[in-house]
């Protein structure tokens, strides 16, 4: 299986880490050269709609989740111009684990249909996991009852990269929030019992340049976001979403577990 990481072309330490776990692991990575949230073009920011963005949030997406959102989606144009059934698609600053080449070997050979299967993963409290298909020992695929966020590593499906590219032509969440929305965007979505991809939390990423100006202290918003028009729009919004979620996961769990058979 195809590994592409997303990586800003001068990142050469980054880059030089990501090799070095590769040969680690007996893996071949190919790097993919990152959107510089620094240098975006008109064409770039005219993807952005935010006409439905301010119904949800006060603030515009920031240069870096636009960067993040094109490259995420050029590597899975990558994937479907390959040809191939599936692909990795990484960030630069995972840390990958022993157990990695089992498990994505385990997901070509039985993972079964599926568009995406998140490789990262954060632990909520009272998070229900719902086991699906066995991989390896303690790597099973299941479904998560919440909205797991980040898009450090995942396994993507060439009809999944088809899938989301047709329903997010436009980025109005950033590109983790979007993929994670399956019971908006339709996407056979899962994760596993443990993570094989963890984040680098102390090594400087070179993607993530920008990614202090996500929340700074003065975050500039939408004109005219505080009005009660605005507020109330973001409510019925927020509120309307919540509930499509609740009504979804049920048929979302069982059509998985149907699949598992």
């Amino acid at each position: 299986m195809r590994i592409y990481v997303i990586s800003l072309g001068h990142a050469q330490e980054r880059r030089q880490r990501m090799v070095q776990q590769a040969e680690t692991l007996a893996l071949s990575v190919e790097f993919m050269d990152a959107t510089d949230g620094r240098f975006l073009t008109d064409r770039d920011r005219a993807l952005v709609d935010d006409e439905q963005r301010r119904r949800i949030t006060p603030y515009p997406l920031t240069d870096n989740e636009i960067a993040c959102w094109l490259s995420h989606r050029r590597a899975m144009q990558m994937l479907i111009d390959s040809g191939e059934a599936m692909a990795v698609i990484s960030e630069d600053d995972a840390i990958l684990a022993p157990e990695f080449p089992a498990v994505i070997r385990a997901i070509e050979a039985r993972a079964g249909r599926f568009d995406v299967i998140d490789l990262h993963r954060k632990f909520a409290k009272k998070e229900i996991f719902v086991s699906c298909r066995p991989l390896i020992p303690g790597f099973a695929m299941g479904r998560l009852g919440y909205t797991h966020m980040g898009a450090i590593a995942y396994v993507i499906s060439r009809e999944g990269a088809r899938k989301f590219l047709a329903s997010a032509p436009r980025a109005i969440h950033a590109i983790d929030k979007e993929m994670h929305r399956y019971w908006a965007n339709g996407l056979d979505l899962y994760a596993l019992e443990a993570p094989i991809a963890l984040h680098d939390d102390e090594a400087h990423s070179f993607i993530d340049e920008t990614r202090h100006l996500n929340r700074p202290k003065q975050r500039t918003q939408y004109p005219g976001a505080d009005r009660l028009y605005w507020r109330l729009q973001r409510r019925w919004t927020r509120m309307a979403d919540s509930v499509r979620k609740r009504m979804a996961f049920r048929g979302y769990v069982r059509k998985a577990l149907r699949q598992s058979v």
